[in-house]
């Protein structure tokens, strides 16, 4: 058993991230990368060496089997340099019984707390390795106040990390009251403790409070310096429970466990820190929790099997072989019993949004936006149809949450609209989100200040349930802003020609989950589309610039938020996943306002929101893989569509555009905070 006390991150290395920053332009190769080696045949001086470094920050053991997976095994698969950081210990009420035994154990959290963390080195190592039972080299690191945390590392691939920080999950304080994640969020003069767990070589306790638990978790991210960042939902949705819709583990009055919102909330404290220091690029991606239970399943079969799978080796059984005295993991979760929970089967970004905004500015040259580092950013060829791109353009927003906009103007200048944390305190009144736009003071010119257009919810607490924005442009040239409320419904606001908005105006309807989709068909008129729980909802200009009505669609709820593009000729088209199949569909709306079907006949690829793009001789799909890269396939032609794929890995979703030529091209951000072009063959 080694202990290790790595040195601070020295100030070179921080130097050497902003260079990388600067210099980390879009990549135009068309070439296909090379297929990764499985990781099992890897040395070590090879393991983790793609690239990317990918940092998790979790609440409990298992968050990232059920609601980041598949993304999680994919970033394996693509050798990945990753490090799951899991803030606690997890030990609940500490009884470990294996379902259908007739033993009955009493409660041991340390014992409860060590038997979690032995199933999540079984779930790596099976990822990993294919071998469940694989060696783990166990050691200690001690964060800058003292706290001493385990680390554990699959032997022979560095690249492959689970670090243990150990806050006990319900620590009573001397008075008697429990203390848990939450309470240090809400509280910064609360005091916790970390337990130590049975099998672990940290064998002393440590205080926690809100600010060391933030400094330790700034510390572990210089430490490893990731280009993406994974978390919880620091802001889950409001959720009524009632005899259909029980509560379960939720907090109260919204749809996910209080830790795990609390992680979430801790580790964009953490950026928010961690990003003034400089360093690398780095993107973030938050995760649904049991949101996840009460829409529609997303991932295909053989995804669920697999995600299942792995969840089968973090519950263990005590005959698995294993000899860890604490025991052979959370055994209530094997036996695939995870089924029954309703998060197995879907997979849910709270910014379903995440993804490069890309189409041509007013000369014709492909420009994308994106968020690097919790700042906008942007990327642009040097010349039309070039296929040669400059270094990205950072252009301010700090705090930006993902799932950033752009239009351009009638006079050819980008807009930038996006969500941003405007405060992370431990108050209700202190924990604010607002809607922000910044814009070019000319064409091809830089961009002015940001700017706040404020939340459609005056309450703090309503307001961080707001969706990111979404815009359309009215036939007068005019911005149509959109973004998701408390309610689940949809507010707007429009800005008028002298540059000035309009109030906020609720649009009426409700219950739809976030990822809307706006655009402005051939007559001017905006549709806005959003996925209810049994139907999709749409709302429509009955005249250009007028106001918006609710037209019922008839249609089947999607799994995932639909897509809409318009058609050369002006029709509106829309497409997205059927639940539990994941199998894409379109529909196109028709001129007396009914729907009709589009012949797709594709098969089921992957999950998450489609990409469309109307093309001369149809419509072009491009479609998340079961692997994490990119199908495409053409529809609308008269001929039966194929899936062709290009390779590499994406987060969040593709984007499709053409080039000056009229040529499509996909861009997409990878793991590594790098933008990638690639023409469509």
């Amino acid at each position: 058993m080694t202990v290790r006390h790595p040195s601070p991150v020295p100030r070179r290395a921080v130097l050497a991230g902003i260079t990388a920053l600067a210099a980390a332009g879009c990549t135009s190769k068309s070439a296909a990368p090379p297929t990764p080696r499985p990781r099992a045949s890897l040395t070590a001086a090879l393991d983790g060496t793609s690239g990317s470094t990918i940092v998790q920050i979790l609440a409990h053991p298992d968050d990232d089997l059920y609601f980041m997976n598949p993304d999680l095994e994919q970033s394996i698969d693509a050798n990945d340099a990753l490090i799951s950081i899991y803030l606690n210990c997890g030990e609940s009420g500490g009884v470990n019984k294996v379902p259908g035994s007739k033993d009955r154990p009493g409660p041991d959290e340390a014992a409860y707390a060590g038997a979690r963390r032995q199933g999540l080195r079984q779930a790596y190592a099976l990822m990993a390795t294919g071998r469940h039972l694989a060696p783990w080299e166990v050691s200690t690191e001690t964060l800058p106040d003292g706290t001493a945390v385990e680390v554990d590392t699959l032997a022979g691939h560095q690249g492959v990390r689970l670090v243990f920080l150990g806050v006990s999950q319900h620590f009573r304080s001397t008075g008697g009251s429990s203390i848990s994640l939450p309470d240090l969020w809400s509280d910064p003069t609360a005091v916790s403790q970390t337990l130590v767990s049975t099998g672990s070589p940290v064998q002393s306790s440590h205080l926690v409070t809100h600010e060391s638990l933030i400094a330790g978790l700034v510390h572990l991210l210089g430490r490893y310096r990731p280009t993406l960042v994974r978390t919880m939902d620091p802001d889950p949705d409001m959720q009524v429970h009632d005899a259909t819709q029980k509560q379960h583990h939720d907090q109260d009055g919204y749809s996910d466990h209080p830790d795990h919102t609390a992680a979430a909330l801790f580790t964009y404290a953490a950026l928010e820190r961690y990003s003034s220091t400089g360093g690398r690029p780095y993107t973030v991606t938050a995760y649904r929790g049991y949101y996840n239970e009460r829409w529609p399943q997303n991932l295909p079969a053989q995804l669920v099997r697999r995600k299942a799978d792995v969840l089968n080796t973090y519950g263990g059984d005590p005959r698995n072989g294993c000899t860890f005295a604490a025991g052979c993991g959370d055994y209530d979760v094997g036996q695939d019993r995870s089924y029954g929970t309703g998060w197995l089967q879907r997979t849910s970004l709270r910014y379903p949004g995440t993804a490069p905004w890309f189409q041509q500015d007013a000369d014709h040259r492909l420009t994308a936006f994106g968020l690097l580092g919790r700042q906008a950013a942007m990327w642009q060829e040097t010349g039309p149809a070039g296929g040669k791109w400059g270094e990205p353009q950072l252009l301010g927003g700090d705090g930006l949450l993902p799932g950033l906009t752009a239009a351009l103007t009638r006079d050819g200048r980008w807009q930038l609209f996006a969500e941003r944390a405007a405060g992370l305190g431990p108050a209700s009144a202190d924990n604010r989100r607002e809607i922000v736009t910044a814009v070019q003071t000319g064409k091809g010119g830089p961009f002015g200040p940001w700017s706040s257009l404020g939340n459609p919810e005056s309450d703090p607490d309503h307001g961080r349930r707001v969706g990111g924005p979404v815009v359309a442009r009215n036939a007068d040239g005019t911005t149509q802003l959109f973004v998701r409320t408390w309610a689940k419904g949809v507010s707007t606001r429009r800005q008028r020609p002298d540059g000035g908005w309009s109030d906020w105006t609720d649009l009426g309807g409700a219950d739809v989950q976030e990822g809307l989709t706006a655009v402005t068909d051939g007559t001017g008129r905006i549709h806005l589309f959003g996925t209810g729980p049994d139907s999709v909802h749409h709302w429509a200009q009955q005249q250009p610039n007028g106001p918006f009505t609710v037209l019922p669609t008839g249609l089947p709820a999607p799994a995932d938020p639909p897509t809409a593009v318009v058609r050369p000729d002006g029709t509106v088209l829309l497409a997205y996943r059927e639940p539990k199949s994941a199998r894409p569909v379109a529909h196109r709306l028709a001129a007396d306002g009914s729907w009709q079907d589009e012949p797709l006949d594709l098969a089921a690829r992957g999950f998450g929101p489609l990409t469309l793009l109307a093309v001369p001789d149809g419509v072009l799909l491009a479609a998340r893989n079961n692997d994490g890269s990119t199908s495409l396939a053409t529809f609308g032609t008269g001929q039966t569509p194929h899936w062709s794929t290009l390779p590499g890995p994406v987060i969040g979703t593709a984007a499709l555009a053409p080039d000056a030529n009229g040529h499509p091209v996909l861009a997409r951000l990878a793991s590594d905070a790098t933008l990638h072009c690639t023409p469509v063959p």
